[in-house]
């Protein structure tokens, strides 16, 4: 019997708590039945949570994850008693759609599609990556509502789109466009990194956070002192994500450049 308490003692967020509970979950189930099991998909804060707790089962279980394709943001797990390997997955749980739609000159987002899907009472874990591209996206699932959504998934905004499976090689992964912004900073606590990205006050800045409208790298920023490292992407409800590029020399006035990539 795994220890569930003493592998998520750790775990103050709540939320967090009960994904990796359910993960557990599923690894006890995989030590019982010898049966492979599947999360949901999970973001990188979750996944390595997941990740940290699966690993000190080793020699008990072992696990793969699939994204659709290599980078992907968002995966899920598929647990294997300890003597499988990747070749032991029959089928690979989760498919592409590809939607494609006339838009004209309209701009449909990431946004747009996640709503519609939602409108179609799925849930967020059974998505995983949307990759927005013109006229058409390609969206990551579950393979248990692939076939729903191919059939009932037949509009995004004002637009009708149709829908098909695609292979996984086939998935196209969207350039990133961002632009860089320099700046200074007193220092590389959270809030004086908001300030200076979305020129914004401090106490503006901490009342994002404090509202819990800020993560870092995908977890929950808890405090507007919290220290900012090189390479975290931050991210703010209702304004887009950034990511932390390079702190550089300090000015005569003690303040510390900085570059940052904000998202497009």
């Amino acid at each position: 019997m795994i220890d569930k308490t003493r592998l998520t003692v750790h775990i103050r967020d709540e939320e967090l708590r009960r994904v990796v509970l359910s993960v557990i979950d599923k690894a006890q189930a995989v030590m019982k039945t010898h049966e492979i099991k599947t999360t949901d998909f999970l973001n990188p804060y979750e996944l390595k949570s997941s990740g940290d707790v699966l690993n000190s089962l080793k020699g008990e279980i072992s696990y793969i994850t699939y994204g659709g394709y290599e980078g992907a943001e968002r995966k899920c797990i598929s647990i294997m008693p300890w003597y499988a390997t990747a070749d032991s997955v029959d089928d690979v749980p989760i498919r592409c759609i590809e939607v494609n739609g006339s838009f004209k000159f309209s701009e449909i987002s990431h946004r747009d599609y996640l709503g519609s899907l939602m409108g179609l009472g799925i849930k967020r874990e059974k998505i995983g990556d949307i990759l927005v591209h013109e006229n058409k996206c390609h969206i990551i699932v579950k393979t248990e509502i692939c076939d729903y959504i191919v059939s009932s998934f037949t509009g995004v905004a004002k637009y009708k789109v149709s829908c098909s499976v695609i292979g996984l090689d086939s998935i196209l992964v969207p350039k990133a466009e961002s632009r860089q912004k320099k700046f200074t900073v007193a220092s590389n606590r959270l809030d004086c990194i908001l300030a200076g990205v979305y020129n914004i006050s401090r106490s503006d800045a901490a009342k994002l956070i404090e509202g819990d409208h800020v993560k870092v790298d995908f977890e929950p920023a808890g405090s507007a002192s919290k220290a900012v490292s090189e390479g975290s992407v931050v991210s703010v409800r209702g304004r887009g994500r950034f990511k932390v590029e390079e702190f550089g020399d300090v000015t005569r006035k003690g303040r510390m450049f900085m570059i940052a990539s904000i998202l497009i």
